[in-house]
């Protein structure tokens, strides 16, 4: 097997776990704490692309560069967070992490550095994930934040508005709101704590639950889903050149 099958291969993996991280994480929400098994499922799948993004970095190598002596290690190459195009370019990370590339296939440089943060392929997360997941990090890989955020949902005749938290509408007297066919009278003060009273519509307050990273904030499913669908599409643009 080369690098990129073992790299396309942890993709697989991280995909097939992701129904059970969903599973798991959906217990998690609905017992308020976290299963042992959600931080392991969420480790091993963090750990798994991030291995396979190296290896995609060794299949570049193996199959553009040359080793004098000794194979050098060979790493991913990513920008972090600060750095902007030119002092990433400056830096010489690339070259540093890929030796010989620069020289052999300076179109897959150019490749490398779109699928930076600040690049064309929108790969936004690529800092935030590499930082999670750097080695001497990997203990604080647990998303202990659980977050309960309001919403105010008033629909009537297929319209709708929504109040998100923080925010409340004044309605003066005399005056009123017609949201399809709800209305909401005069005389009233309204947020997701404290609803309307509305006739002839529908009024919901939903609570949205999620747990984020402890490290950097973001919430936990949507950031996985959202690297292993990214990394996937960088093996799968690598392995093509």
């Amino acid at each position: 097997m080369s690098a990129f099958d073992d790299a396309r291969s942890l993709v697989q993996h991280a995909q097939d776990e992701l129904p059970k991280i969903r599973q798991a994480y959906d217990e998690s929400l609905a017992a308020k704490t976290i299963a042992p098994r959600l931080l392991v499922e969420i480790k091993n799948v963090c750990e798994n692309i991030r291995s396979a993004l190296d290896f995609a970095a060794h299949g570049l190598f193996d199959r553009h560069c040359t080793a004098s002596g000794k194979k050098p290690k060979i790493y991913f190459p990513y920008a972090t967070a600060k750095q902007s195009r030119a002092e990433f370019e400056k830096s010489g990370r690339i070259e540093a992490c890929i030796t010989g590339l620069r020289v052999a296939r300076p179109d897959i440089v150019d490749l490398l550095l779109e699928m930076q943060h600040f690049g064309s392929h929108g790969y936004k997360w690529l800092p935030a994930f590499m930082d999670l997941t750097n080695e001497n990090k990997h203990q604080r890989l647990v998303p202990q934040v659980r977050k309960e955020t309001k919403e105010l949902r008033i629909s009537g005749g297929g319209a709708s508005i929504s109040v998100g938290p923080g925010a409340s509408i004044s309605v003066g007297r005399g005056a009123s709101i017609s949201v399809g066919g709800a209305i909401i009278r005069g005389g009233q003060t309204f947020d997701a704590n404290n609803p309307p009273h509305v006739q002839g519509g529908r009024v919901e307050v939903i609570t949205w639950v999620s747990f984020h990273f402890e490290t950097n904030g973001e919430p936990v499913l949507p950031f996985l889903e959202k690297a292993v669908k990214g990394v996937a599409k960088i093996v799968e643009d690598l392995s093509s050149t």
